[in-house]
């Protein structure tokens, strides 16, 4: 067998096994003649079959010192064992000095205290005490061959498995023949091993309980016999025969160990399934027996091996694994061992949940499993692997001890979204019972689990029912415990913004006894003192998160722009944006981005008197890769400040920003916005930056910055190579207040005088030759003057116009209006709207507005819409007016707004309408009676 499943089997395998086969059916043959019925053996042929034994034995011996060491893997107890073997065969002597028969029929007058103590055998299990046997070797030979029990386990598994339950008894069999049972051991009366051997007055050896009962029931008291020879007895005296008793426990338990030894190697061994199935029932057996050796069968056996025949698709198997395990775990002592196990608790989880799949398995894993929670090491495993009923149950029902323990744990645990579900569900209410109590340890550990299961957003809820925002508030702004060896209102701060953020209600939270409400001046203007004096940059951070949330309530709005207004709050709030703190700044600077369209130019004022301000907002990320979240919101923040504030737009400007903006812009739209998940938040902020130019342009160094860097050109390329919406319609934007000044500053060309007269009188060949190769300069057919994209901003030398078009197809509204904006600069009143619409004609723009009025109803973008169509028809001719007539849609749009819009709207419509010939002209002479 162990040449059969050695992983490294020797390369004379196959010769060993030959060998070895061929010298044991000589053994069996030299056997047989000495038991021949009709032909008695004489003493001369004994002594030949003899002889020829010993040969035969000792070439097994040197046949098994063939094996290589390197078969048994460092399996020492294997590689013992074979080499012990090896050498007792090789040793092998026998004397014969008397005839069989004559020997037998002494050896049977021998009583059993004259047996004689040999000297011990070299076997398997070497031991150092002496063994009384028989000068007889009957019994020995009676014993079974393990080479009989290979042969005879090989064959059952080749018949699959057939008469299991005869095969039960092999295993115990080969530990007696390694360990031999003596005719000592036996009682007389019940033919078993003795567990308590006494001696009678005339030397028999029985079982105490057997021969106290035997003297109870004779039926002559005064005239007991000796069960066995039938010699009268005088005294009923039992003496314990210690010397045998000694031997019987000490073969016990070489026995034992022997068994363990023969199942753990069956086991190993990956043996036919009816071996595998054999080795585990004795080893119950054996459990059940002598309950103090589960300890030795720990210590000797592979639990993990056990855990693995769990799974094992032999039913019989899965459930005997099972059934010893479950005697295993009611040890004290082996509860924690069988835990850590490398994969047991996570395997005995899934066949406890498996009870479709076998619902006697998963009884007994679920029996295993309350047996190992007495180990609080084990409820942890079980916690990780995702069984929380354990640690739950000891947190709500447990001691003190325990339950702080737990705790503990929970709050370290790394929980799935679904486990904190289920914990919210069954724990919060306990847990939160701790966090109000006086132990510190206890508000500590409760704290901490708080944090996680809040941190499940839709935990809100159920957080909510429990009152744990009024209780979380209150220990924030009124509850002082000097004593206790953490901060208790940071942790009260996560809590209270984890549960804020899940978007529960917060209006009615009261933040103390008084009344006083989360929403209220008192809890803002709290908040705000705590920014501003507290050190923890993660109370920070939890008190900004707190402020976030109360910003999506307009109550709540109101009062924290009232505060910041008020008070230095916007210097805390815009010093903070300078802590090295990378989530208190992005936490910050959130905020900010909510309050700038309420209190900008507050902002901006307390932000050019920070030190390092504005320009550390742009700080240049390490590489186009790496953009952080709080360098793309630094530049969202400065795009949503007030625009036209000029102080941070020359702030801006001097520290020269622009060309680095420009860079940027141009490395994110070559490299793509996929290369890192704040890039398109960061090149919206940056296009945000440069509109802000634009609108006040009216200052010479911002005309000059936008005419350096052609500010008409980059927008014109970023209205449409981007996939960014609001990229879009900042261009427009952008756009549409560069477009604003070009009327501004479209001139005519000015012809240069000349100084001298005699210029005018060349010869009529030269004058005429100059005037036909003198360049004219191209004027603007809007703005009537000399105009190009880069000097006078005009959106037709940009060949903006088109792009825009294509924009008034977008699905975003914002985007649409924006484009619309930018379009409605060329047909404002000051430019020459008639060649403006002409043009416009040509590229079929009216088609484009008529569609947004079928397809958009917001009701700026169709203000803007009927403002150009009125154009159209008022100064595009026939044409125009043919075109907008076939559009059957437009007229019920109209009517819609004729009715329903404000009075701009109404003129508008009506104005429209008239242009259709669908409403009355007013007539220009009126008659009085």
């Amino acid at each position: 067998m162990e040449l059969q499943f050695s992983e490294n089997p020797p390369k004379n395998t196959k010769v060993i096994v030959e060998s070895l086969s061929m010298n044991v059916n000589l053994v069996k043959d030299l056997v047989g003649e000495c038991h021949k019925e009709n032909h008695p053996v004489s003493d001369a042929e004994l002594a030949k079959i003899l002889a020829k034994l010993v040969r035969v034995i000792k070439d097994i011996g040197e046949c098994l010192c063939l094996i290589p060491s390197t078969t048994f893997g460092g399996q020492k107890y294997v590689e013992t064992a074979v080499w012990s073997l090896s050498d007792e065969l090789q040793n092998v002597h026998f004397e014969f000095k008397q005839p069989i028969e004559s020997q037998m029929s002494y050896a049977m007058q021998i009583p059993s205290s004259q047996m004689l103590p040999l000297p011990e055998e070299s076997d398997l299990y070497p031991v150092d005490d002496e063994v009384l046997v028989p000068t007889e070797s009957s019994q020995v030979l009676s014993m079974p061959c393990p080479v009989d029990f290979i042969k005879s386990t090989n064959q059952r598994s080749q018949e699959q498995h057939e008469n299991v339950d005869k095969s039960l008894v092999t295993l115990p069999h080969v530990a007696h023949y390694i360990e031999p049972l003596y005719n000592t051991f036996f009682c007389p009366l019940t033919k078993q091993v003795m567990d308590d051997p006494v001696t009678i007055e005339n030397g028999v050896t029985y079982e105490r309980k057997v021969i106290t009962e035997w003297f109870e029931t004779s039926s002559h008291q005064d005239n007991i016999v000796c069960p066995t020879t039938g010699m009268k007895l005088k005294s009923r005296v039992l003496s314990v025969n210690v010397a045998l008793k000694t031997t019987i426990e000490e073969w016990k338990e070489r026995t034992e160990v022997a068994r363990i030894k023969a199942a753990r190697t069956a086991l190993s061994l990956a043996c036919s399934d009816s071996m595998i199935l054999e080795a585990i029932r004795d080893l119950q057996r054996i459990c059940k027996r002598r309950r103090n050796k589960k300890e030795m069968i720990a210590n000797i056996m592979d639990i993990s091996a056990m855990i693995e025949l769990m799974s094992s698709s032999h039913q019989q198997i899965r459930h005997a694994s099972l059934l010893f395990l479950v005697e295993l775990s009611r040890s004290q002592a082996l509860g924690e061992k069988i835990g850590s196990a490398t994969g047991a608790i996570l395997m005995l989880i899934r066949v406890k949940f498996n009870h479709h799949v076998d619902s006697f398995a998963a009884e007994k894993a679920d029996e295993i499993l309350k047996n190992l929670e007495r180990f609080p090491d084990n409820i942890k495993q079980m916690a990780e692997n995702g069984f929380l009923d354990p640690l739950l149950n000891h947190l709500t029902e447990g001691s003190e001890e325990v339950q702080m323990e737990m705790t503990s744990f929970l709050g370290e645990l790394i929980l799935s979204n679904d486990s904190k579900v289920y914990v919210a569900e069954k724990a919060s209410t306990s847990i939160i019972k701790m966090v109000q109590s006086g132990n510190t340890i206890f508000r500590n550990a409760a704290f901490k689990a708080l944090s996680q299961i809040s941190s499940h957003h839709p935990n809100g809820k159920i957080l909510l029912e429990t009152g744990i925002l009024n209780i979380m508030a209150e220990m924030m702004f009124t509850r002082r415990i000097y004593d206790e060896l953490m901060d208790s209102k940071k942790e009260a701060a996560a809590i209270l913004a984890n549960v804020l953020e899940s978007g529960v209600e917060h209006d009615s939270i009261k933040v103390n006894t008084h009344g006083r409400r989360l929403s209220s001046d008192y809890a803002v203007y709290n908040i705000i003192h705590m920014l501003k004096n507290s050190t923890p940059e993660e109370l920070n951070i939890n008190l900004i998160r707190i402020l976030l949330c109360l910003t999506k309530s307009p109550r709540s709005m109101d009062t924290i722009v009232s505060v910041v207004n008020e008070t230095e709050a916007s210097y805390t709030l815009i010093e903070l944006i300078n802590n090295p703190h990378e989530q208190l700044g992005v936490a910050v600077i959130k905020l900010l981005i909510l309050l700038a369209p309420h209190v900008g130019n507050t902002l901006v004022e307390r932000l050019c008197k920070t030190r390092g301000q504005p320009l550390g907002l742009m700080e240049c990320p390490s590489g186009t890769n790496h953009i952080t979240e709080k360098q793309a919101l630094s530049a969202r923040f400065l795009a949503k400040l007030p625009q036209q504030n000029l102080t941070l737009n020359l702030a801006l400007l001097n520290n020269n920003v622009v060309p680095t903006i420009l860079e940027r812009i141009f490395l994110i739209q070559r490299n793509g916005t996929r290369t890192s998940r704040h890039a398109t938040v960061y090149l919206e902020g940056l296009v945000g930056i440069l509109v802000r130019f634009t609108t006040t342009l009216y200052e010479p160094q911002m005309l000059f910055l936008a005419r350096t860097h052609n500010l008409t050109s980059v927008f014109t390329e970023l209205v449409i190579k981007t996939s960014s919406d609001e990229v879009q319609r900042l261009s427009a934007i952008g756009l549409e207040n560069l477009s604003l000044e070009s009327i501004n500053l479209s001139r005519p060309p000015q012809i240069q005088k000349t100084g001298s007269k005699k210029l005018f009188r060349l010869p009529n060949l030269l004058s005429s030759r100059s005037v036909e190769t003198r360049k004219m300069p191209v004027l603007c057919p809007v703005h009537r003057g000399a105009c190009s994209s880069e000097t006078t901003f005009c959106l037709i030398d940009a060949k903006a116009v088109e792009r825009l078009l294509v924009c008034l197809d977008h699905e975003n509204d914002e985007v649409v209006e924006a484009s619309m904006a930018a379009i409605c600069t060329l047909l404002d009143d000051k430019v020459d709207v008639d060649t403006s619409v002409s043009l416009l004609s040509e590229i079929n723009a009216i088609q484009y507005v008529l569609k947004v009025v079928k397809e958009h109803k917001q009701e700026g973008l169709l203000q803007k819409s009927f403002w150009m169509i009125e154009k159209f028809l008022a100064r595009g001719g026939n044409k125009s007016v043919s075109d907008i007539s076939q559009d059957r849609l437009l007229p019920a749009s109209l009517i819609s707004a004729f009715h329903n819009g404000n009075d701009s709207m109404k003129q508008m419509a009506e104005n429209i309408l008239r242009h259709l010939n669908r409403m009355p002209t007013p007539s220009a002479t009126y008659y009085s009676m």
